[in-house]
C-alpha cells in the first residue's frame, strides 16, 4: 500500500524538477527581448523620471520600482538573468500556496498543475510583471472570496489588490471580478477592502486613461481569436508569444483549446456542490469576460498574457475538484502533460539574440565619445539601454524624433522631410573626429535619407540583414 504514495510522490517531484529546469534554462540562456529591455531601462530610472516615462509607455510603476536593485545590478547582457529573479521567485511562491487547499490529493494536484502549465513556466523566467501579477491576483481571489473575513485577512486582501493594481493594468479585471462576486456573495467587508484598493489606485487612473492609442497599435485581435487563446491556456498550453522562442503550432493550440473547453464543462459540473471551487470558476470566467468586453473600447484582451492574472486560480479550482472525479482528473492530467511538453519544447529550443540587440552591442564596441547613434524603430531602445549602462559612449538619438519619449513602443511611420533634415543636422553637428552610426530598419535605409548624408561625408555600410542595417558615416576631410 505504501508503494503507491511513494510512486505518486516520485512523479510529482519529477514534474517539479522538469519545470524548474526549464525555468532556469530560460532564465539564464534566453536573451532579453524588447519588452524585457524596457524593464531593464525603465527600472534604472529615478522615480520621477520613471513616472514621466510611464505616462506614455507601459503600465503602473510598482513592478519597475521593485526591479530597480536588480536592474542596477545587471550592467551587461551576461548579468541580464538578474532581471528575471523577481518573477522567478514569485512563480516559486505559488507552490507554497498549497496550504490554501485541503491536505492530500488537492495539494498534489495544485503542485503538479503549477509545475506544468506552459504560460506559468514561461513567464516565471521573463523580466516582466506577469508572474508577480499572478500571485497577487490569487491573493485577491482567495482572501476576497474564500477565506473568512477577519480583520487581518481583509488587510491582506486590500494590500494585495492595491499592489496588483499598481503592478499591472490587467489587475483591474480580477479585482473587479472579485468585487462583483463578493457583492453577489454578500461578503461586504471583503468588497469594502477591494473598494479601498481601487481608491488607492485612483491617482494613477488619469495616466491610464491618457495612454496613447498608438502604444497598443500592434494589438488588434478579434474577440474570437482571444477566446480561442484563453481556452488553450486553460487546456495547459496557451498561445505562446513569439518572443519566447519556437512556439507550438496552430493544430496544437486548437487541440489544447478543445481540452480547455472540456475542462471548463467538467469543472462547471463538478463545482455545483463546492462553493469555493465554484467561486474560483466564476472568478476566472468573469475576469476573462471583462477583458474581452473591455476590448470593445481598447484592445487589451490578448491571449498569451491576460491569462496570467487568473491561471493560478484556474489551477486551484481543478486541484480542489479533481480528486475522486475520473473524467475531470483525466482531462487535468492531459492538460498538465501537454503544458509540460510545450514548456520543454519552447524552453529548450533555440533562442537567438535579436538583430536590434546584437547591432546595439556592436555599435557599443565601435563608438567613442563624440560619436552619435541615429536609431530607428526597434533599435532605439537597445541602443538607449547600452548607453544607460555605460557600455555605449555615443549619444543616442531616435529616428523618428517622436519615438524618443516612449522607447518601449514605436510606430514605423514613413520618414518625413523633417526627419531627414534632422539627420543631416545631427551629422553636421559632430566634431571632425566624430562618427554617426545609423541603426535602421531596411525601410529607413533608403536614398532619401542616405544621399544627403553622403554629400556631407562618407557612408560605409557595415552590416545588412533582412531586418536591419548598420551604417557608419564620417565627415568629409
Amino acid at each position: 500500500m505504501q508503494s503507491r504514495p511513494r510512486a505518486s510522490l516520485a512523479w510529482l517531484l519529477a514534474l517539479v524538477a522538469v519545470s524548474l529546469a526549464a525555468r532556469l534554462w530560460i532564465l539564464v540562456h534566453r536573451p532579453l527581448w524588447h519588452d524585457e529591455a524596457f524593464t531593464a531601462w525603465a527600472s534604472r530610472r529615478a522615480p520621477a523620471d520613471l513616472v514621466a516615462a510611464l505616462r506614455v509607455d507601459s503600465g503602473p510603476p510598482l513592478f519597475y520600482l521593485l526591479e530597480a536593485p536588480l536592474a542596477r545590478a545587471a550592467s551587461s547582457p551576461a548579468e541580464d538573468f538578474r532581471l528575471r529573479l523577481l518573477p522567478f521567485a514569485a512563480a516559486l511562491a505559488l507552490f507554497a500556496l498549497a496550504w490554501t487547499l485541503p491536505r492530500g490529493a488537492p495539494r498534489a494536484w495544485w503542485i503538479a498543475l503549477s509545475a506544468c502549465f506552459a504560460l506559468g513556466n514561461l513567464y516565471a523566467a521573463e523580466a516582466r510583471a506577469y508572474a508577480v501579477l499572478s500571485v497577487l491576483s490569487f491573493a485577491v481571489f482567495f482572501f476576497g472570496l474564500v477565506a473568512p473575513e477577519s480583520p487581518a485577512r481583509l488587510a491582506v486582501l486590500s494590500v494585495a489588490a492595491a499592489a496588483a493594481l499598481w503592478t499591472h493594468y490587467l489587475a483591474l479585471f480580477p479585482v473587479a471580478a472579485a468585487l462583483l462576486l463578493a457583492l453577489g456573495g454578500r461578503r461586504f467587508r471583503a468588497a469594502a477592502a477591494l473598494v479601498l484598493a481601487l481608491v488607492s489606485f485612483s491617482p494613477w487612473v488619469p495616466v491610464l486613461l491618457a495612454q496613447p492609442r498608438d502604444a497598443m497599435a500592434w494589438l488588434r485581435e478579434p474577440a474570437a481569436g482571444s477566446a480561442l487563446g484563453f481556452l488553450s491556456a486553460l487546456g495547459g498550453i496557451g498561445r505562446v508569444p513569439a518572443p519566447f522562442g519556437r512556439t507550438p503550432g496552430v493544430a496544437i493550440l486548437a487541440a489544447s483549446a478543445l481540452l480547455g473547453a472540456a475542462l471548463l464543462v467538467l469543472l462547471a459540473a463538478a463545482t455545483r456542490a463546492d462553493a469555493p471551487a465554484r467561486s474560483a470558476l466564476l472568478f476566472v470566467a468573469v475576469s476573462l469576460g471583462l477583458a474581452l468586453a473591455a476590448s470593445l473600447w481598447r484592445p487589451v484582451a490578448f491571449a498569451g498574457r491576460c491569462e496570467m492574472a487568473i491561471l493560478p486560480v484556474w489551477a486551484w479550482a481543478i486541484a480542489r475538484a479533481a480528486p475522486g472525479r475520473r473524467p475531470l482528473g483525466a482531462a487535468a492530467a492531459l492538460a498538465a502533460a501537454a503544458g509540460l511538453a510545450a514548456t520543454a519544447f519552447v524552453a529548450f529550443g533555440p533562442h537567438p539574440r535579436s538583430t536590434a540587440a546584437s547591432a546595439a552591442a556592436s555599435v557599443a564596441r565601435l563608438a567613442r565619445p563624440g560619436d552619435a547613434v541615429l536609431a530607428g524603430p526597434g533599435f532605439y531602445l537597445p541602443a538607449l539601454l547600452e548607453a544607460d549602462r555605460g557600455r555605449l559612449a555615443a549619444r543616442v538619438v531616435a529616428l523618428p524624433e517622436t519615438d524618443a519619449p516612449h522607447p518601449g513602443w514605436f510606430v514605423a511611420w514613413p520618414l518625413s522631410p523633417d526627419d531627414r533634415r534632422r539627420a543631416e543636422a545631427l551629422a553636421a553637428s559632430l566634431p571632425k573626429s566624430g562618427r554617426l552610426f545609423l541603426l535602421l530598419p531596411p525601410a529607413y535605409s533608403q536614398p532619401a535619407l542616405m544621399d544627403p548624408l553622403s554629400r556631407l561625408g562618407t557612408l560605409r555600410e557595415l552590416v545588412r540583414q533582412k531586418d536591419g542595417v548598420l551604417t557608419a558615416w564620417t565627415p568629409a576631410p
